[in-house]
């Protein structure tokens, strides 16, 4: 509620009046200030919502934060930065390729300032968004889950299908369709995953920050939930999507597994994924 006041006073402002506001259609407001003050403003219900989390987890549980971060001893950021670098690699090479395959459905969008401001505000405020995602999802949730049932799977799967169906109302679901919800689903199992078998989120915070800042660097279009001043804009008219929109959950993540469970020797994992608390 709190991190909602900026935007909606930025709004406000723009539109004049409340009644105005509330007149005027999501995709429409998301146009109303130009994309970087857009991107700070979302971003910063993102820090509200990390303070919000850290008080939970340390005042009302008692907790350290770092218990909703990893077991280890303390977070090991070489992780996040290998699975950030991992991820990134085939951001780069897959973005390249499609730009490469279909010129025509892009356009050159660079411009160096608003790109500077976007690599700041990216740097920045980025690594609190997902942050909050990864914490709340496969920090906080996930360990409730498995103590409610004590059952790791049950965990896995609603925290995976809540975080999958939360996207429901981003403009790329409608756009696309709802086949759309397989690649967040599938999102979740695979950040789940990897945080159960890793016994911590730094995969997942690496993996999660590479997908979106680079996203947000790279490529941009009218329809997404944040639009930004990226290098390409993707200005195609055909969004159908079919069995492309698998591709990530059933070759790209399990490629993603192999690398992360050689990388880490991981063992043992009937117990860890399907497994009592």
């Amino acid at each position: 509620f709190l991190g909602q006041i900026p935007i909606t006073i930025g709004w406000l402002i723009k539109t004049g009046s409340m009644v105005e506001l509330q007149d005027t259609p999501q995709s429409k407001l998301m146009h109303l200030l130009d994309s970087n003050t857009t991107l700070f403003l979302l971003m910063l219900t993102f820090v509200f919502a990390m303070l919000g989390l850290w008080f939970v987890v340390t005042k009302l549980h008692r907790h350290t934060f770092k218990t909703i971060v990893t077991s280890r001893l303390k977070v090991d950021y070489k992780r996040i930065a290998f699975a950030f670098l991992v991820y990134g690699f085939f951001v780069l090479i897959s973005t390249y390729i499609g730009y490469k395959a279909e010129p025509e459905n892009y356009e050159w969008n660079f411009q160096i300032y608003p790109f500077l401001g976007l690599v700041l505000l990216g740097v920045l405020l980025f690594p609190i968004q997902i942050g909050v995602e990864e914490l709340v999802f496969r920090g906080y949730l996930l360990q409730g889950f498995a103590k409610f049932a004590n059952n790791r799977l049950f965990a896995l799967l609603m925290t995976s299908v809540i975080f999958g169906t939360l996207h429901i109302t981003n403009p790329e679901v409608e756009e696309m369709g709802y086949i759309v919800l397989v690649y967040y689903i599938g999102t979740g199992l695979f950040l789940g995953v990897l945080t159960l078998m890793d016994n911590g989120t730094e995969l997942a915070l690496g993996f999660h920050l590479a997908n979106n800042l680079l996203q947000a660097l790279l490529v941009t279009a009218d329809w997404t939930a944040i639009q930004t001043n990226s290098v390409l804009k993707d200005i195609s008219t055909d969004h159908s999507v079919g069995l492309e929109v698998l591709t990530p959950v059933i070759i790209v993540y399990p490629i993603l597994v192999l690398v992360f469970s050689k990388k880490y020797d991981w063992t043992d994992w009937k117990s860890k994924l399907f497994g009592s608390v």
